[in-house]
């Protein structure tokens, strides 16, 4: 018997959900194509064919490039998470069979990458050395949020994310302080309140990154809104800017290496952030084993006085 037409659409073709992605995410059929190693008219057919299939246009194409549809704006958050549970199964299995030794995904912050992870990672090669390790950085918290709430990695390493639904792990905290120029007569103090820097220009994160809010929120506790000088997007960045006489930064204290200790100032009321280790689901093995890792080895710039808290 024939299906009726509304079952027939329920079927999707997976690597024309793939193809929808990367068109969606280039922006471009020509890219895509480039990307995907295939060509172009095949590509058009096949984004044509899932459309038929949904029973919507998914894309604007316009002269100007590719542009998603409402529709498209909805099916891309599902297609995206379709293609990372797929890959989860396939990858599952595979290792279940004694296929291969599976991979571990690990999402994370740069800066954490930079200075957190590495030991990490090389604990982690030494147990497991037939499981290839993937770092995705991303260069704020929000992104890595956004980038775990589609399933595309096995754990993510950073911030806890607000009324995150899946497991989360403690992992330690991480301290934040205050890089400031040369010449500032505070360079290398401890216990220097955040307030007595109310009147400095500031080195700040540009707007939609997670320590842009840190910044203004532990500012706003100590009683004034900063004044920015100029905006950043990374941390190390930001270090620099203000060791090269922009303004004061905040960035944590792992961040500050041997070159800019000199314009290290250690903060009576510095912000405390927990580092966690997060899943969409259950954690897998492996990444079960790295987080484990993370918690056993003394990583710099992760502080763990007394007992984790619960998670």
């Amino acid at each position: 018997m024939r299906p009726a037409r509304s079952q027939a659409r329920s079927w999707l073709d997976l690597r024309q959900v793939g193809y929808f992605v990367a068109v969606a995410e280039e922006r471009s059929f020509t890219a895509a194509a480039a990307r995907l190693l295939i060509s172009q008219p095949s590509l058009s057919q096949q984004i044509r064919a899932l459309e038929r299939q949904v029973g919507t246009d998914l894309l604007e194409r316009s002269s100007r490039g590719v542009r998603l549809t409402p529709a498209g704006r909805a099916f891309l958050d599902a297609a995206r998470g379709l293609l990372a549970d797929a890959g989860t199964a396939v990858t599952r299995a595979r290792a279940a069979a004694g296929l291969d030794g599976g991979i571990l995904h690990v999402a994370t912050l740069t800066s954490l990458a930079t200075w957190v992870l590495p030991a990490a990672v090389v604990g982690f090669r030494e147990r497991f050395a037939d499981v290839p390790l993937r770092i995705t950085e991303h260069p704020d918290r929000l992104g890595l949020e956004e980038f775990m709430a589609e399933g595309r990695a096995d754990v993510a390493v950073g911030a806890r994310p607000p009324d995150w639904a899946g497991p989360v792990r403690w992992l330690g905290d991480e301290r934040y302080v205050l890089v400031v120029p040369p010449g500032d007569p505070r360079a290398g103090r401890v216990g220097v309140p955040l307030s007595a820097f109310a009147a400095s220009d500031w080195v700040m994160y540009a707007p939609g990154h997670g320590l842009r809010t840190l910044v203004l929120e532990a500012c706003g506790a100590a009683g004034f809104t900063p004044r920015a000088a100029v905006e950043s997007r990374t941390v190390d960045a930001a270090a620099r800017l203000a060791a090269a006489g922009v303004g004061v930064a905040l960035v944590p204290g792992v961040a500050v290496g041997a070159d800019l200790a000199a314009r290290r100032v250690e903060l009576a009321d510095a912000p405390v952030v927990a580092v966690v280790g997060y899943a969409r689901a259950a954690f897998p093995p492996r990444a079960a084993a790295f987080l484990d890792l993370l918690a056993e080895l003394p990583v710099p710039g992760l502080a763990r006085p007394g007992p984790s808290p619960p998670g």
